[in-house]
């Protein structure tokens, strides 16, 4: 069991934020009574969500390298650190997709 609880808590929070972003994507897709309105709290909270697993596998990496690898969680903080830049930069695709369907919408009336 690794000691470094910041490489746990970004894997946790990487995961979460690649979860928001999946789950609003689908059921803006798939259900007919969600639409993409109603699913666009999914990009802020995956965006946030995504921003602080990166700081937290920062973190994890930062005691790994402190405490001379003794606290462990190296690869945690690695496969939390690329989880969580992926679901950082779709959120951040999404975000700007939503503001051109924004500015589409309103341009159109």
């Amino acid at each position: 069991m690794s000691r470094n609880r910041a490489a746990l808590w970004a894997l946790v929070t990487a995961l979460a934020a690649l979860g928001v972003l999946v789950a609003g994507v689908l059921a803006a897709h798939w259900s007919g009574h969600v639409g993409l309105y109603e699913a666009l709290p999914a990009v802020p909270i995956g965006l946030i969500l995504g921003f602080l697993s990166l700081r937290l596998s920062r973190k994890a990496r930062y005691e790994h390298q402190r405490s001379l690898g003794r606290s462990g969680g190296a690869a945690i903080a690695a496969v939390a650190r690329t989880i969580g830049a992926f679901a950082f930069l779709l959120a951040i695709t999404g975000a700007l997709a939503l503001g051109v369907f924004a500015v589409l919408t309103f341009a159109s009336r």
